[in-house]
């Protein structure tokens, strides 16, 4: 982390972080690194570092925080509130982040058109109802399934991974909108590699269900 501009800094962030229900916690995090040295996040990308998102939090660094990566990808392991001497639920903090991320999205009017309609920060919750869809919880997006997708070699855009990111995130268009939730086959190559066991083509089928559901279609 670089110098630190104190007009960068919102003081107020980590109250309203620990404010909203599981992100009470944060405030008695005293840095140790104990959740870093637990995440399998951080084994796929240095940056994924819990330990440095709470540390930008408590110091009211909002912009670098909303922004980060690691707030999309932390999965419900719990490994990290196994090992936490305060009992911090990373998780928790992590999915308020989450949200106060989405809520600032929502407020922004972008050429007439408000965010909310973009993002939909309750999708993958209706993914996960069905029973096919639960597994969208478990993935950190590493991209094991992309890597090792057959249908990946036909079109660099059949992704997984870009897929799962993308109802995570709540861009419900963008997920009914790739035709690899059509192709997609059940080969399970990807459950064979992927180190959080998620079962792409039941995600996939989810997917379509929910669309058919919904009422979407395509021309």
């Amino acid at each position: 982390m670089g110098p630190i501009d104190s007009k960068d800094l919102d003081p107020n962030f980590k109250y309203e972080v620990a404010r909203m229900e599981g992100g009470e916690g944060i405030l008695k995090c005293f840095a140790c690194g104990s959740c870093t040295a637990r995440c399998p996040e951080q084994e796929v990308k240095e940056e994924w570092n819990p330990r440095v998102i709470i540390r930008k939090t408590l110091l009211g660094l909002r912009e670098e925080v909303l922004s980060s990566e690691f707030v999309w990808i932390c999965s419900a392991h719990y490994r990290c509130l196994e090992k936490c001497p305060q009992g911090v639920n990373v998780k928790g903090v992590m999915n308020q982040i989450r949200n106060e991320r989405l809520e600032e999205e929502m407020m922004e009017d972008i050429s007439g058109e408000t965010a909310e309609k973009q993002m939909d920060p309750s999708f993958k919750y209706k993914l996960a109802e069905g029973g096919s869809g639960k597994d969208i919880y478990n993935c950190f997006a590493c991209g094991t399934c992309t890597a090792g997708c057959p249908e990946r070699d036909l079109d660099p855009l059949y992704s997984p991974r870009k897929v799962i990111k993308s109802a995570l995130l709540g861009r419900k268009d963008r997920v009914f909108e790739n035709r690899f939730v059509e192709i997609c086959s059940t080969h399970y190559r990807c459950l064979e590699q992927c180190p959080q066991g998620v079962q792409i083509p039941k995600l996939m089928f989810a997917i379509r269900e929910l669309a058919i559901k919904e009422g979407y279609t395509r021309e």
